[in-house]
């Protein structure tokens, strides 16, 4: 299944220029299996609200793989950290609501001065929390080799190679599968040898690329650093059959998405 996240639609999303369902509609037109959007379009979590958000999401025809979020597990006082939780078990239900397969968490930022195993116990201890609220609705929670969000002040607890190593290890044969972002790994230094330590983990692959690290460019799929090439071909070799999405962040557009989905397709295809 190829789905595709529009990070260049973000700031449309964000002013109302454009809808889930101009975004699901387009998404077929190009031939894409399905549609992935972030918990920030989705204003109105009223019944009603997600009703209408759901019917529109659906005129498209095909289904939404992937609601991504940003809760911060890692936050220090205890007060802030149940309300990301709340918060997180809210996203999960309006995931159920407008019918996504799966949901993808975020460990949180880092905070430098704070123990690494403590934040990383707070990120273990909430993503199971949330496992027993997904399987309610039958959704699969996944969890993501992070940089930074928009949302965020900070870089993702796991962007930094020992962090991301630890939590990785404290993950393995968790409910919480990963999403394997092929930029993202890059970007802290991972070759293909991680991705093939990663793999019984993987449940979902993000493509995308990056060109800088220090600061961060993500750029057009083919454009950047990243071993996007390699890491689809050792992919097929390992057997992944799961869910592609292209997290299309090429400040192009609609135009820039059509683009990069072909490319994709060409890279996924072996040319």
């Amino acid at each position: 299944m190829l789905s595709c996240l529009p990070v260049s639609l973000f700031p449309d999303f964000f002013t109302g220029r454009t809808t889930v369902g101009e975004w699901a509609r387009f998404a077929a037109s190009i031939g894409l299996d399905a549609f992935d959007i972030s918990i920030l379009f989705v204003r109105d979590r009223t019944p009603q609200g997600l009703a209408a958000f759901r019917k529109d999401a659906e005129s498209g025809g095909i289904p939404l793989a992937m609601l991504t979020t940003y809760p911060d597990f890692t936050a220090p006082d205890p007060v802030t950290y149940e309300k990301e939780l709340v918060r997180a078990l809210s996203d999960i239900s309006v995931a159920a609501d407008l019918g996504a397969r799966y949901v993808r968490l975020t460990a949180g930022q880092v905070y430098p001065d704070e123990d690494l195993n403590r934040q990383l116990d707070q990120v273990c201890r909430a993503f199971e929390v949330c496992a027993d609220h997904a399987d309610k609705w039958g959704i699969r929670l996944l969890w993501e080799n992070h940089s930074k969000p928009m949302a965020w002040e900070r870089e993702d607890f796991n962007y930094g190679e020992d962090r991301l190593d630890a939590m990785l290890e404290r993950l393995r044969g968790s409910r919480v599968r990963m999403n394997y972002d092929i930029a993202n790994a890059w970007l802290v230094g991972k070759d293909l040898a991680f991705l093939r330590s990663c793999y019984p983990e993987i449940a979902s692959i993000h493509i995308n690329d990056a060109a800088g690290r220090e600061p961060i460019v993500f750029t057009g799929i083919g454009d950047g650093k990243a071993d996007v090439r390699g890491s689809l071909s050792l992919l097929r070799e390992m057997g992944y059959s799961g869910l592609y999405s292209i997290e299309e962040a090429s400040g192009q557009g609609w135009d820039g998405i059509r683009k990069y989905v072909e490319i994709t397709r060409g890279i996924l295809s072996g040319n």
